[in-house]
Order: C-alpha cells, then structure tokens, then sequence
C-alpha cells in the first residue's frame, strides 16, 4: 500500500515561529527600556540590509537594488535611501578583543585568588595580576576602570572583587552590551549550524529538566556554578599559553595562519515557572530569576 502523501514542510514558517521564540524575552528587555515596535522596525531595516548582500555575496550573485529588496523585504525606496554603506546608527561588529579590564577579571576568577588581594606587592596581589594580564596598560588605571564598572572596591590599600557584581547591573551601559555580546555568539553558533556552508559545527547543546521543585532547582544550579568554575579555570589557562605562544611566534617573524580569529565559550542558567499544559489554563505571566 502506498503511503498517503506528505504535507510540505513550510521551513520560513517554522524559521518565523522559532525566532519569535527567541523575540520574546528580546521584546521584553526593548519595553522595559521604552523602545516600541516602530522603532525597532525602523532600526531594523538596515540590519536585514545588511544582511540581504551578506546572503549575495555568499552565492556570488551580483548585488542589484531589486535583488536587496527580494530578499530583505525592505521597498526598493529603502534600499536606495539606506545607500551601500553601513547606515548611521546601526551597531557595527564589537572589537575582537577583550578589554584589559575584562581579562584581568577573569584571571582572577580562573586563578581562584582571594577576593580580596593587597593592591602592591608580590603575587598574589592586584598589581601582580593587572601586570601579568598587560603591560601596555598601568596597574592603577586597570585598578580605576574596575572601580568605575563595580566590580571592584579600593581600601586602606587593599581591593576586593565583587563577585556579586558580575550579575549584570542595569544601570551600567556595560552590563547590557556584555549581554548582548553573549547572546549574540550564542545564537550565531546555532545558526551557522543549522544554515552554515562547511564542515564546521560550534558547540551549542543544553540540559533541560522540568517538573522539579524549587529547591532541586536551587541544588542544580548550585551544581551548574561549580562547573563552571571548572571550566573557566581551564579554558583561561589553556588560553594563556596559547595567546602566549602565538604572540612569541609573531614577534620572532614567524607566520601564524589566520591570526585573526576570536573564541567564546559560554555557560548559562535559568530556571522558572512551567506554562501549563492545560489549554484552558492562563499561561503564567514571566518571572524574574529568583536567583
């Protein structure tokens, strides 16, 4: 017996329904932060701009007006008004490195030190660490940036890492843009594998469990934390050496192939309310992390 025909599977709607997935708590922070959909339509514009001659030029197509506009949707007036360059006000790509800021954090945390270290001084101390993180910049001025960020505190000469700080703070542009840059790499990741060209694949898995009370929650976050100091102190070891090694060869003239490439490994965790299977049921309104 022949089997009965397949219905055709619409992939721009499935593609549709799963980014509005990802939208939503997207929309949330937009709100929170006073910007309505009209002006994010207006700013998008340019991004699906970009984006339509990124797609050109992967399939070597020449890039048209008429082309732009198929595949970005956008009028053909709005092509030609947002012309060939990047459009003001359009976030461009975030530089490749971090900051010495960032890094000399991160040392800290990896290295498992005191959180609270002597500002002068031999190892372990803050001066120790900002010099072994760069020597282009001076103890001090890492100290005043940290200071400034708070993420540190400064007294009777010694300074603390406020661990506590590294759950971003609102009120800091920083906080959202370390944000962004996350998420940003997250879903890259994801997409590349499922639309990427080559063999490459990122690593871009979760571990999901539902139907848990809060207190088991509370335990497998508390389990998630100590992984991941695991990881970080690995990963920031294995990367010392390695940017080490690769600076040596560069300054001895040797040639480091495509040494212009960057890396985030990232880990993440959030536990709330489950929506309700019950159709009849009023879906539970989003909750803030409880942790």
């Amino acid at each position: 017996m022949a089997s009965p025909p397949q219905e055709p599977v619409d992939h721009a709607s499935h593609t549709l329904a799963q980014v509005l997935g990802v939208m939503r708590p997207l929309a949330r922070w937009l709100v929170r932060s006073g910007i309505g959909h009209k002006v994010l339509a207006d700013a998008l514009k340019p991004v699906f701009l970009d984006a339509a001659r990124a797609e050109m030029q992967r399939h070597g197509q020449r890039e048209t007006d008429s082309g732009l506009s198929v595949l970005s949707g956008l009028h053909r007036k709005d092509v030609k008004l947002l012309g060939t360059g990047p459009a003001a006000g359009v976030a461009a790509e975030r530089p490749a490195r971090a900051t010495p800021a960032q890094m000399l954090v991160t040392r800290w945390l990896a290295d498992d030190l005191p959180t609270t270290l002597p500002l002068a001084g031999e190892a372990p101390s803050f001066d120790a660490l900002a010099r072994a993180v760069s020597l282009d910049v001076h103890p001090r001025t890492l100290l005043r940036e940290l200071l400034r960020l708070g993420v540190a505190q400064e007294d009777a000469g010694r300074v603390w890492l406020r661990r506590e700080a590294f759950v971003p703070d609102r009120a800091h542009a920083e906080a959202g843009q370390m944000v962004a840059d996350s998420v940003a790499d997250h879903i890259a990741a994801g997409v590349h594998n499922l639309t990427g060209d080559g063999p490459v694949r990122f690593l871009e898995q979760s571990v999901f469990a539902d139907q848990l009370g809060e207190a088991s929650v509370r335990e497998l976050e508390a389990l998630g934390n100590r992984l991941w100091k695991q990881v970080l102190g690995e990963m920031v070891q294995a990367a010392t050496v390695l940017e080490a090694r690769d600076a040596a060869a560069r300054e001895a003239g040797g040639l480091v192939p495509h040494a212009d490439q960057r890396i985030r490994l990232g880990m993440f965790c959030y536990s709330t309310r489950m929506v309700s299977l019950d159709p009849s049921s009023t879906p539970p309104a989003p909750q803030e992390p409880s942790a």
